[in-house]
């Protein structure tokens, strides 16, 4: 793992947590009660390039998700063959000639190498606890940006990425997995429970094959549609 990628990772990914930890802080006092964003075929409406995670990367994770399941039973955990990481998100594209965005991507995806992905640690936003996911190398974010190039109008969605607020930025350029979403209240226990967690290792995985799907933002089974699966070149 190159050193110094991890060490900007890791402060990007304390920021998050500080400014996470004090939103969810602040909603458990106030009693805030969150909602599940709307999901199933209706709500499919995101366009997005995916890697899972495979089950051995999962596995470690199942133990701390039942303890979290069961201080706040009214949370949507995610399945365990639904846990994934957005390498792409493609819904500026979604009226592009689909034949053509599918060849574009499976030549950029062909012809990149399989990258490998460290869990470690978990994380929080206003809405979610996700698994923080740390690259062994550059291989992600060089295929990231050759993805970025595809869309003819990049450079006009470049400028409206840096207009927007600085958690999102954050998110954009780190990799993570959503392992809960929020509804109802978030207690200060769950939160005491997934900050026990904050530095602990799930291994490492290999990312092999990628998969572009029309979803929601739940990636729920019955509104996400596999479009293609694309093996990442040797």
């Amino acid at each position: 793992m190159n050193p110094d990628a991890f060490a900007s990772d890791t402060i990007c990914f304390g920021a998050l947590w500080a400014m996470g930890l004090a939103t969810l802080s602040l909603s458990a006092v106030r009693g805030r009660q969150h909602a599940l964003p709307p999901s199933g075929p209706a709500a499919a409406a995101h366009l997005t390039l995916v890697a899972r995670l495979p089950q051995p990367a999962t596995s470690g994770l199942e133990e701390i998700l039942s303890e979290l399941k069961r201080r706040g039973p009214s949370h949507h955990c995610y399945p365990t063959n639904t846990i994934h990481v957005t390498i792409r998100n493609f819904d500026s594209m979604k009226d592009v000639d689909r034949p053509q965005l599918l060849a574009q991507l499976r030549h950029c995806v062909g012809s990149h190498r399989p990258f490998s992905l460290r869990a470690r640690g978990l994380g929080v936003s206003p809405n979610s606890v996700f698994v923080q996911l740390f690259p062994d190398d550059r291989a992600l974010w060089d295929l990231r940006r050759k993805l970025s190039l595809l869309s003819p109008d990049s450079r006009t969605r470049q400028r409206a990425t840096d207009s927007r607020p600085f958690r999102d930025l954050l998110f954009r350029r780190l990799a993570f997995a959503n392992l809960i979403r929020f509804s109802g209240p978030v207690s200060l226990p769950f939160i005491h429970e997934i900050a026990r967690h904050r530095t602990t290792g799930f291994g490492s995985f290999c990312v092999e094959a990628l998969e572009l799907v029309q979803t929601d933002r739940l990636f729920s089974a019955d509104g996400t549609t596999t479009i293609d699966r694309m093996a990442l070149g040797r």
